[in-house]
Formats: C-alpha cells, sequence, structure tokens
C-alpha cells in the first residue's frame, strides 16, 4: 500500500462529505434547526436547485471511487486497500462491508443513475435511498481511513468540513 492511494482516498471522502452537507443544507436535511424554508427558496430557484443537484451528483460520484467494488476500481478504493493491508481489524471491516454490500450497490447505482439522466426511472430512482445508508457508508469510509493509519489526516480533514449548521442562506 503506497501513501499516495490513502491520501487520494481521504481527499476524495473530504470531497464527498462536503458535498453532502451542502446537499443536506439546500435539503433541510438533519439540521440542528429545522428550516423548510431553506428548501422550498431552493425549490424555486433555478440556480440554487441546480446547485443542489450538482452537490448531490459530485457525492456520488465521489463516493463510488472510494466504495464500488469492481476489478477496474482505483488503487485507492476502501476495498483493494484494505485487502493489501491484510490485517484482523481489515478483515472485519471488510465482512461488516459484504454484509452491508447490497446499500453500497444502491449507492453506486446512483452515480450511474446521474449519467443516464435521460433513463425514465431516473426520478424515481433518486428518490429510493435512505439517508441512514450514507451515514453508515460514512461510517464504513472512516473506519477505513482509521485502519489504513490515517486517523489523525482524518480528523484534521475532517475539522475543515464546513457543517451544513454553518451554511447561511438570506431568503428575503
Amino acid at each position: 500500500m503506497n501513501d499516495k492511494e490513502t491520501e487520494r482516498l481521504l481527499k476524495n471522502y473530504s470531497n464527498a462529505r462536503k458535498s453532502w452537507e451542502g446537499w443536506c443544507y439546500l435539503s433541510n436535511i438533519d439540521l440542528k434547526e429545522n428550516n423548510s424554508d431553506i428548501k422550498v427558496f431552493v425549490d424555486n430557484n433555478e440556480l440554487l436547485y441546480h446547485c443542489r443537484y450538482l452537490l448531490l451528483k459530485d457525492l456520488h460520484i465521489e463516493l463510488y471511487k472510494t466504495i464500488k467494488d469492481k476489478e477496474s476500481t482505483s488503487k485507492d478504493n476502501i476495498f483493494k486497500l484494505l485487502r493489501n493491508k491484510n490485517n484482523e481489524q481489515a478483515k472485519l471491516l471488510l465482512e461488516s462491508l459484504d454484509n452491508f454490500k447490497a446499500e453500497l450497490n444502491s449507492l453506486t447505482n446512483i452515480r450511474d443513475k446521474f449519467y443516464a439522466h435521460l433513463d425514465e426511472n431516473y426520478k424515481d430512482f433518486l428518490d429510493s435511498f435512505s439517508i441512514e445508508d450514507y451515514y453508515k457508508t460514512f461510517e464504513f469510509i472512516e473506519s477505513a481511513i482509521i485502519i489504513l493509519g490515517k486517523e489523525k489526516e482524518l480528523l484534521e480533514s475532517l475539522k475543515l468540513i464546513p457543517s451544513r449548521d454553518e451554511f447561511k442562506i438570506k431568503i428575503s
């Protein structure tokens, strides 16, 4: 395992989390103070509506690179990195990931739907994902990064990501 690969994994994960926080804010998801006015405002503003869509699309692009388990995935994918680590913690996490495989596949399939947005099932497909699956996926990725020896870097990276509760849009 090479340090460059884990650094790229960290960068991809950081980008995914930034997009997630922005999307959650614009969608009024899990804010400390519920603000349905934000979602209504974004729904009715063509530019912000598109920005919210792009945040979700970017999230799935970054997650795809990080969690898609197939032979041609990048070297900075958590599955490849954990298999190369070959220790007990890595094996246990790989087992947990295997038990969560259907949910991970669902998230990576959403990414494919973004590229096939002319697909007639596109809108229904986007409404079918579970917010909890994202949180669980983030936990798995963070556990993998820690097992790969980058806990300090992960914590530093997470500090730099603005929280959805820090964002503000002036609606009036």
